[in-house]
C-alpha cells in the first residue's frame, strides 16, 4: 500500500491501477469516505487509465492529524500527489464527488487547471450555505447554516454513528427518495451498503471531521470557478457536471449551476452537464455500471 508523506510531514496512503503508461485519473472522494467507495468503479475505469485513488488526509488509511482541516489543504496534498506521482501535466484526468469537487476547485485556485485536461464534478454544489443570493433551490439541503453545522459538529462528536448514519441516508438516492422497487430496510444491500460507510466514516475523528465541515460550508467557489475555467481565462479543461434528482444533499440544479459559470452563460462552452436519476450523491457506488458508462463516454 503505498504512502507519500505531504510538504508538512503528513503521511497520505494511495493506490494505483491499470497501466503505468496510461493517461492519469485520479478520484476523489467525498466527507468521511475512503478511496474504498470507488471500488466499484475502479476495474472499469483502469483498463485505459492509471487510476490513482488517495484517502484524504484524515480518512481512511491515511493519518489523523489535529491540523490540516481546510479544503485548501487537501488541494495542496493533491499537489503533492502529482507530483509524488511524477504525472504529466496537462494530461491528468480527475473525478471529484462532494468534497472532492471542491478540493478541485480550489486547487485551480491555487494552481490554475493547467494539470488537468478532464474534470469531472459529481453531485456538489459550488456554494453550501444560504445566502440572499442562494437559498434552498441550490444549496445544501441540510448543512447550510451556522446552526446547522453546530448541530453536525456536536454529532460527529457525540454520537459519530448516528451522524454517520444521517449522512448516509442522505447519500444513498434508494433511502432519499425510494422508488418502487428500490432495496428495503431489511434487504441484503440496504445493510451491507450502510455497515461499508458506516466502517468508512469511523475510520476518522467526529472532532477534526467538524472542523473540515466548517471550512467546506464556509467556502463560496462561485466567483474562484468562473475566474479559473471561464472563457476568459484561456482554460482548456474540460468539464463533466454530473448532478442527481435523487440527492438528498443537493437540488440538482445546485451542482448544474457549475456549468453556467465556466461557459460564461453561454449555452456551449466547455463544461457540460447532466442530471441522472438512477443514483443519488453517492450514484457511482448505487450504479456503477451506468456512472462507468457515462464517465468513460465523457473522457473518449
Amino acid at each position: 500500500m503505498p504512502t507519500l508523506q505531504a510538504n508538512d510531514g503528513v503521511k497520505l496512503h494511495y493506490e494505483m491501477y491499470g497501466p503505468s503508461e496510461a493517461t492519469p485519473l485520479i478520484l476523489l472522494h467525498g466527507f468521511t469516505g475512503s478511496g474504498a467507495v470507488f471500488k466499484r468503479n475502479i476495474a472499469a475505469l483502469s483498463q485505459n487509465h492509471r487510476v490513482i485513488v488517495p484517502d484524504l488526509r484524515g480518512h481512511g488509511s491515511s493519518a489523523k492529524p489535529k491540523a490540516g482541516y481546510h479544503v485548501a489543504r487537501l488541494a495542496l496534498d493533491l499537489q503533492n500527489l502529482i507530483d509524488e506521482c511524477a504525472l504529466q501535466k496537462g494530461t491528468i484526468r480527475a473525478i471529484g464527488t462532494s468534497l472532492g469537487a471542491a478540493i478541485l476547485w480550489c486547487y485551480s485556485e491555487l494552481f490554475s487547471t493547467s494539470a488537468f485536461s478532464h474534470m469531472i464534478f459529481v453531485d456538489q454544489a459550488p456554494l453550501q450555505n444560504y445566502l440572499d443570493d442562494w437559498g434552498p433551490e441550490l444549496g445544501n439541503r441540510g448543512c447550510n447554516s451556522f446552526g446547522a453545522l453546530q448541530a453536525m459538529q456536536k454529532s460527529l462528536i457525540e454520537t459519530p454513528r448516528l451522524a454517520h448514519l444521517g449522512t448516509i441516508s442522505a447519500c444513498l438516492g434508494y433511502r432519499s427518495h425510494p422508488q418502487a422497487g428500490d432495496p428495503s430496510p431489511d434487504s441484503p444491500e440496504w445493510k451491507e451498503d450502510e455497515a461499508f460507510f458506516m466502517e468508512q466514516a469511523m475510520k476518522g475523528e467526529g472532532w477534526w471531521y467538524g472542523k473540515l465541515m466548517a471550512d467546506h460550508t464556509a467556502n463560496d467557489w462561485r466567483y474562484p470557478i468562473q475566474q479559473n475555467f471561464g472563457p476568459e481565462n484561456g482554460s482548456t479543461t474540460k468539464v463533466l457536471v454530473v448532478a442527481s434528482s435523487r440527492s438528498g444533499c443537493f437540488p440538482a440544479a445546485g451542482p448544474l449551476r457549475v456549468v453556467s459559470l465556466i461557459n460564461g452563460n453561454e449555452e456551449q462552452g466547455l463544461a457540460k452537464g447532466v442530471t441522472i436519476s438512477w443514483g443519488g450523491h453517492w450514484c457511482y457506488w448505487e450504479k456503477p455500471e451506468l456512472f462507468n458508462h457515462l464517465v468513460l463516454g465523457f473522457l473518449a
